[in-house]
Parts: structure tokens; sequence; C-alpha cells
């Protein structure tokens, strides 16, 4: 059985679940928690529609930003300053500026897991799932312990096909959701894994 996951609602579960990560998150930054929300509510508005029936523990609660006219975004120098300029930009539909951006702050700050995952996001909803799934590895590789960035990569590699590559996503989420105590988000990856295995 294949897996029959909508492209936007894939986008929205992995906004929804980093964001929720990021939250809990004992390593986060402040920074880390205002850029994800950020991009999760620029996004939501660019797609003019958010999927209803996600769980209500990792809906984020900030109100929506208004967009900003790129003559009014400051001039940035720092990676945090050009991941923050990104994620407006984003909120203003003008992705290709925004994936420049974030590929700026990576540029400037190699480990900000933040900026390539912001990055990865932006790549997976212009359909670009191969530079998605570099950026979501490359968090991976910084944070091995990130299990909302091994679901999001499950997710890719699902709707790509990448059936055992996918598999090892879920298994290895599930083991990490379990261990944070996440409930819902260990049997969403259970789930999966059931979907997944062969028969």
């Amino acid at each position: 059985m294949l897996l029959r996951l909508p492209v936007l609602r894939l986008q929205w579960s992995t906004f929804d679940i980093l964001t929720s990560h990021f939250l809990r998150s004992p390593t986060k930054t402040s920074g880390s928690t205002a850029i994800a929300l950020a991009l999760l509510v620029a996004l939501s508005s660019a797609a003019n529609a958010r999927p209803t029936g996600l769980p209500s523990a990792v809906k984020p609660q900030l109100a929506s930003p208004q967009p900003t006219s790129s003559a009014a975004l400051p001039d940035p120098k720092t990676a945090k300053e050009f991941n923050q300029r990104g994620t407006s930009r984003v909120q203003n539909g003008d992705l290709d500026a925004a994936i420049a951006d974030f590929s700026q702050a990576v540029r400037l700050k190699r480990d900000y897991a933040t900026a390539y995952y912001n990055r990865g996001t932006v790549y997976a909803s212009t359909g670009n799932v191969r530079a998605a799934l570099a950026d979501y590895t490359q968090v991976i590789a910084l944070k091995p312990n990130n299990a909302a960035v091994r679901y999001s990569r499950g997710l890719l590699r699902a709707n790509t096909g990448d059936r055992p590559g996918a598999l090892i996503d879920f298994q290895q989420a599930a083991a990490l959701f379990k261990q944070e105590g996440n409930t819902v988000f260990y049997q969403k990856a259970q789930d999966y894994i059931k979907q997944l295995q062969p028969v």
C-alpha cells in the first residue's frame, strides 16, 4: 500500500512537527522558535489555506504577521539576520529570494540547522524534493536526535518512492518521539511504519 499524502498536507505536517519540536527542545534558542513559527505562518498565508485535522498541540499560537514590503527589509549582516529576512520574504511570496537568504545564512554559519530546515521547507513547497532532502539530511547531521526532522524526511522519502529510506526514518523518528514522550507523533510514525513494511 502506498502512502497517500497530498503535497500541501505533507508540508504542513512537516512545518507543524518541527515547530512543535523547537518549542519543546531544551537546546533551542529563542530565535529558532521565532523563525520556525514565522516561516510556518508565512507559508500558511501563501497557501491561502491551512489543512484541518492537525493535532492542536502542534498548531502555532501566534497571530499571523503582516507581510513587509521588500524595501522595508533590513540589510542583513549576520546568519541570523539573513534567516530572518528569508522568513520575511516567504511572507511576501518571494520564495527564490528567501532561498537565497537561507543559503547565505548557512554560508555564514555552516552549522545553522534552522536555516537549513527553513530552506529545505521552502524547497519542498516549490517541489524541489532533492534539495529539500539534502537540507533535511544536513539538519540530521547537525541534530541527530531531532525526531521531527527525521519524520519530515521520512514523509518526503515516502512520497518519492524511497520506501526503505522512509521506513528507516520513521523507525528512528518513532524511537526518538517515544524517548521524548510525544505519544501523538510516536503513533503517527508507527502508522507509517506499518504502511511501509512489506506484507
